[in-house]
């Protein structure tokens, strides 16, 4: 039993070592292009301007101001879900927003479902998360309380589950591994539904045994026998969860930080983005030790024809062989 005390800890050093080592390969990666995703109407001449709504701010942002309200609606309200489940389809309007609600269910719930569980991990419990605790209760027609978060993330993990194993668009894309999160989820949610309404167990030694968790101190192992098995499962789903966390799709939590489409303003007509990868004759320094990308190291030089033909001869050949011309040119 003393194996899951320290199995939380296991994990979260995973997800830790994982998470800065994919933040940090992200942040050195060079962007060659600017890329930003648009939809609005850009800055430009000043009656333009005029014209130029919220919407296009938010969508074409051009100054800093502009780009974090952009991303704040995006982080916050997953803004470009909400704009993209519309469209139009062999003459009919197609209208998919019940992802955006279910997406934007699943997050928020899950939110509130940590929140509360910080009250495990406290002593004395916060008042914030008292009141959220009371809000998120309000159900009382059954004992203990019904909480509304844990039914609508049940109802919305169906939803996003459901999609990706009876549409077939969505299944032709779906990976093993998305099916893996999700599965995780499930026994999470499933098992912390059966714990909180159906078995009976002791809620007292789970908290000595969370308590413990954050101070760093191992419980007599009389707590370990008075918890319902169903806990360690429960547990054991998070830990793995927590430390799948950095090698899944999961990492969008922190990726949308580093998207071009996302984080760059759309200025390319004001102000000149250099591209890293080509760099100009007086930075020789770039051209000598390279790039890094991706923790990987490229260097960046021009290459003649005769490297060129070398590193492509099989194809330049064939093309040759169909009549079309070579101009040799430096590339």
């Amino acid at each position: 039993m003393m194996a899951f005390f320290y199995l939380p800890y296991i994990a979260f050093a995973i997800f830790i070592v994982g998470f800065i080592y994919k933040v940090v390969g992200w942040a050195r990666s060079a962007v060659p292009l600017k890329i930003p995703t648009t939809a609005g109407i850009a800055r430009s001449f000043d009656f333009i301007n005029k014209r130029r709504t919220i919407n296009d701010r938010i969508d074409c942002p051009f100054t800093k101001w502009e780009l974090v309200l952009r991303m704040f609606f995006e982080v916050f309200f997953m803004r470009s879900l909400f704009r993209n489940t519309r469209f139009y389809y062999r003459g009919v309007n197609v209208d998919t927003r019940w992802l955006w609600f279910f997406a934007m269910a699943f997050h928020y719930s899950l939110l509130i479902i940590l929140i509360r569980h910080l009250r495990f991990f406290t002593n004395p419990i916060p008042d914030f998360v008292e009141l959220i605790d009371w809000v998120d209760g309000l159900m009382k027609f059954w004992v203990p309380p019904i909480y509304v978060t844990g039914l609508l993330a049940l109802a919305s993990l169906a939803f996003l589950w459901g999609r990706r194993i009876f549409l077939a668009k969505e299944r032709s894309i779906s990976l093993p591994s998305d099916h893996l999160v999700l599965l995780l989820f499930a026994i999470i949610l499933v098992s912390g539904t059966l714990l909180r309404y159906f078995v009976k167990t002791d809620l007292a030694s789970i908290k000595e045994f969370a308590l413990g968790l954050v101070t760093f101190t191992p419980p007599p192992p009389e707590v370990f026998q008075n918890i319902h098995w169903l806990f360690y499962v429960h547990l054991t789903a998070v830990c793995i969860l927590i430390a799948y966390i950095p090698f899944s799709k999961l990492m969008h939590f922190a990726g949308i930080f580093f998207s071009p489409t996302r984080n760059m303003s759309n200025d390319n007509r004001f102000r000149r983005h250099v591209n890293p990868w080509d760099p100009e004759p007086k930075d020789p320094i770039l051209v000598r030790e390279g790039i890094t990308v991706a923790g990987k190291t490229y260097r960046c030089k021009k290459l003649d024809w005769d490297t060129y033909y070398e590193m492509y001869k099989d194809q330049l050949d064939e093309i040759a062989e169909k009549d079309y011309v070579l101009k040799p040119e430096e590339v």
